[in-house]
């Protein structure tokens, strides 16, 4: 005679009556679409099939909590509607404080290794989201696109800079797990303040937060190892009919190198980077503009001091509390996020593209639209393409009706300098963020190597080969071991 099987455990019996309350099955089937929809998006994330970066953020950051949110209103409801029912009196038989697990019961056995597979499954799920959503938030696509209005400027000054191909945690955070921490934490603070709207106008570059350049950028870039000198070639072209052009090559003495470790060695990297001398300075303002105070140590052990006022030399405790070692940093303050002049960019496109030189006025009429106000961004870009088209259809008819297609790319790329460098709803551009690099548009160099700085002697840190030269110079034919014929 088959013996009849036998009724499932009266706890799992009880557990399912509990269960059958509108708030459990609500978290079941929270649970139940959020998993589903977290395994088809880790999927796709792995084919490499997302690219909007707004799915990204729903489903990484929202999907696990509304996840998690259903595994924690399922108990909520089997535990409400207990009580429920028991205060009601309804229970029929006294129920345990605690539920009894007999695993000699085959139901309790069978019922235990589901509730442990699913949390197995649940871990799982969760930590590969979680893992998921922590490299999401670690690529340029979040950082410079989720945030649109804000990052804007930062974002589009990164994709034309030379570290468009290296993620912004490797020179924001850097390496180490506790870098990594603090940077979350303060990205909360970020996060609060765009959803406020309390965020600055422009972004203010965080230069009191940022790790020293040797943690960061010499990962890729080590002074003590750059050697040499660098050939640049700058055309600059006047704001007249023909856009005179102007061509000056200069020998730049970058060098590098250890004296101490027998190497070569010289140059702007040598002096003023940490690798056999040490400069520390103090500056009187929060960018770090305004240099009152620098102290040279050169490889044998002397300090040299350099003041602008002898007579209103900083004390030595302040000096304590506020002096900087210089690293690369220092100069080297927009290596990704650079906002150049609309007269820069517009002699960099007349610089890349002769054909554009041809027409009249170009550059003044680029710098004149550039420069004007425009509410938006967005606007300015489609106002400046169209005060180009405008002019030399006005102004020039002829150019346009022969020549459609140059004024055509010209005005295109005309909208490309605003583009680049001027967003009015952020307040940015080359004003609010001036590079350090050079002495043209900002002091940079000069905020120490203006010849106010006591005792201060200026090196010769790049020399003149080629000055002023109207046609663009073959730089192979450049004798570059001769004496140059200028320095500055």
């Amino acid at each position: 005679m088959t013996p009849l099987p036998k009724s499932p455990s009266p706890s799992l019996a009880r557990l399912a009556g509990y269960a059958k309350n509108p708030l459990t099955v609500l978290g079941f089937g929270i649970t139940t679409v959020s998993g589903i929809a977290l395994v088809v998006l880790l999927i796709l994330e792995a084919l490499g099939v997302i690219e909007n970066p707004y799915v990204g953020l729903i489903g990484f950051a929202m999907l696990p909590g509304a996840f998690a949110l259903g595994l924690v209103v399922m108990p909520v409801g089997i535990l409400l509607r207990r009580r429920k029912l028991m205060k009601s009196g309804k229970l029929p038989e006294e129920v345990p404080a605690f539920p009894r697990l007999d695993f000699n019961d085959a139901h309790v056995r069978r019922a235990t290794f589901v509730v442990v597979l699913l949390t197995v499954v649940n871990a799982i799920l969760l930590a590969s989201s979680s893992a998921a959503a922590l490299s999401f938030m670690d690529t340029p696509k979040f950082c410079g696109t989720v945030c649109h209005k804000v990052m804007q400027p930062e974002y589009t000054a990164y994709q034309n800079s030379p570290h468009s191909r290296v993620k912004c945690v490797q020179c924001h955070i850097g390496p180490g797990a506790s870098f990594m921490v603090r940077s979350k934490f303060d990205g909360l603070r970020q996060v609060w303040k765009v959803l406020t709207g309390s965020y600055a106008h422009p972004i203010a570059s965080p230069v009191h937060t940022l790790r020293p350049a040797r943690d960061t950028c010499e990962g890729c870039h080590w002074p003590a190892k750059h050697y040499g000198d660098k050939l640049r070639l700058i055309g600059r072209f006047s704001e007249d009919e023909k856009n005179t052009a102007s061509f000056t090559a200069l020998l730049l003495k970058t060098g590098g190198g250890e004296a101490k470790s027998g190497q070569q060695h010289g140059g702007i990297h040598w002096w003023h980077i940490y690798a056999d001398n040490k400069i520390r300075y103090l500056a009187t303002d929060a960018r770090r503009q305004e240099i009152a105070w620098v102290e040279l140590t050169t490889p044998d052990g002397k300090r040299t001091e350099f003041v602008r006022d002898p007579a209103q030399a900083p004390s030595p405790d302040r000096i304590r509390a506020g002096a900087r070692l210089m690293d690369c940093i220092d100069c080297h303050n927009r290596p990704t996020h650079l906002f150049e002049t609309p007269a820069r960019e517009a002699d960099s496109v007349l610089q890349r593209q002769a054909e554009l030189r041809a027409l009249p006025f170009y550059k003044r009429e680029v710098v004149k639209a550039a420069s004007a106000s425009y509410p938006t961004h967005e606007l300015g870009v489609a106002g400046v393409r169209d005060a180009i088209t405008k002019f030399y259809a006005t102004t020039y008819p002829e150019i346009t009706a022969k020549q459609g297609a140059l004024v055509a790319r010209a005005s295109g790329e005309a909208a490309r300098v605003y583009d680049r460098t001027v967003f009015p709803e952020m307040n940015t551009n080359s004003k609010t963020h001036p590079t350090n690099i050079g002495h043209d548009d900002s002091p940079g160099c000069f905020r120490c190597h203006d010849g106010n700085m006591k005792n201060l002697a200026s090196d010769t840190c790049h020399g003149i080969l080629i000055d002023g030269s109207p046609t663009e110079p073959d730089l192979t034919k450049l004798t570059l071991l001769a004496p140059p014929t200028e320095a500055k």
